[in-house]
């Protein structure tokens, strides 16, 4: 094909280009009146435009205004805390016939063998104490969740051990339909019986669903790395000294045991549902020192129990596990939000300006919706504070979240339970 013989014609060079201004010919005169004109007109609106605005600098916060006040602010909340005795094994003197002749005919205890029996609760059948035959029939060893025996849980308790003890020893006693001898009643009134078992437990709440989960996986994340003899069945137990004979640390999620299949509170607990509702979100704590610890630190007398040791105790533990790196989500009702808004909105907390603005149209949407069930506003950049709240660090949630609370004022009504309509009694 032939090319064209016309020369091409060249487009001219843009007056307006300061690169090429000095090449260019100069523009006509009328063009310089008209551009000068337009000049003063623009600069004169400019001018009127500063007039007529407020003598107030605007500031940042003005244009965008940005939601620093959430739904339920950090700083309002009140964790739930409680401090307790649970499990505890105490060997007795008290002779008696052999566990398959007691087990005859008593509708309170369950056959499990020649050396064990299970002990019905008085005031809940389902919950049972493991009680053991020592030396030929002289001695009884009472293994029991100490609170939930005598009051069907064990979210809220005691802290002190002998009384609670001797409460457990003759409730259980009874239910056996053993008479101990005026010597034997002596003895345990004295305290002259021997520890064998004591688990401390301290809650920790998180406040939400997405703090217990994240304290949880950092505290597994901190086990297996210093621990000794750690262990863990998922995120939701973690052991340090799973395996020992003489003391075992774990940590698990109270509200999920709860739920589980024959692990819910029975309907006559005091104040039931409170309790229930008040566990939700919560890590427990548990220190569980066996005989041959209790024996090295001379804790195997009942008498010997001290309650600011133990919290010590428990305590170094509390300092161990708070040095666990990462920080958890502090905000409240985000697990409302799908789970793309929600790691969107982590993101845009962080510092991330550009985690909603993939569309106009969705932006809005999304906006409205997590301004609605959060109170927060996404428009703009996040203010320092708002982070600050929305997020928080391990030690944060841990130090915030446990406190060594026991219940004595409420023993007493606990222990005499309530009808199912009045489980759910004053707090």
């Amino acid at each position: 094909m032939k090319s064209s013989t016309h020369p091409r014609k060249h487009q001219p060079i843009p007056t307006s280009n300061p690169l090429w201004s000095s090449n260019s010919p100069a523009p006509a005169p009328a063009k310089r009146a008209s551009v000068a004109v337009s000049r003063a007109h623009k600069l004169t609106a400019a001018k009127r435009a500063v007039q007529e605005q407020p003598a107030t600098a605007v500031k940042p916060t003005m244009r965008y205004p940005l939601a620093t006040t959430m739904v339920k602010p950090a700083l309002e909340w009140k964790p739930f805390f409680s401090c307790l005795i649970d499990t505890v094994a105490v060997l007795i003197d008290v002779e008696h016939k052999s566990l398959r002749k007691i087990a005859q005919n008593n509708p309170n205890i369950t056959w499990n063998g020649n050396y064990q029996l299970e002990v019905h609760s008085p005031l809940f059948a389902k919950i049972k104490a493991r009680v053991f035959s020592r030396e030929k029939g002289g001695k009884l060893m009472i293994e029991a969740s100490l609170p939930k025996f005598l009051t069907g849980q064990n979210i809220v308790g005691l802290e002190e051990l002998f009384e609670p003890c001797k409460q457990l020893i003759f409730a259980v006693l009874e239910q056996m339909r053993i008479e101990p001898t005026e010597a034997e009643r002596r003895k345990i009134h004295r305290g002259k019986f021997e520890m064998k078992r004591v688990d401390h437990a301290l809650h920790c709440d998180c406040a939400t669903p997405e703090r217990a989960a994240a304290v949880m996986a950092a505290i597994r994340s901190l086990m297996y790395a210093k621990a000794k003899d750690p262990g863990s069945y998922g995120d939701e137990t973690v052991y340090a000294g799973q395996h020992s004979n003489r003391w075992t640390f774990r940590i698990y999620r109270k509200d999920f045991e709860i739920k589980k299949r024959g692990r819910g509170l029975p309907a006559n607990v005091y104040c039931r549902d409170y309790l229930t509702a008040k566990v939700q979100n919560c890590a427990r704590m548990e220190l569980v020192l066996r005989a041959p610890e209790l024996k090295r630190l001379g804790l195997n007398d009942p008498l010997a129990w001290n309650v600011e040791a133990a919290r010590q105790r428990m305590q170094v533990w509390i300092d161990r596990l708070s040095t666990a790196g990462g920080v958890v989500p502090n905000i409240e009702h985000l697990s409302d939000l799908t789970s793309t808004q929600q790691m969107k909105l982590l993101l845009w907390l962080s510092g991330h300006r550009t985690a909603f603005t993939n569309s106009r149209s969705t932006f809005v949407a999304t906006r409205k919706t997590i301004l609605a069930k959060t109170g927060i506003d996404i428009r703009g950049e996040p203010s320092v504070e708002l982070q600050r709240r929305a997020m928080q660090t391990i030690r944060e949630v841990l130090l915030q979240g446990t406190g060594f609370k026991s219940y004595a004022h409420k023993w007493a009504a606990l222990c005499e339970g309530a009808d199912a309509g009045d489980a759910n009694g004053n707090k």
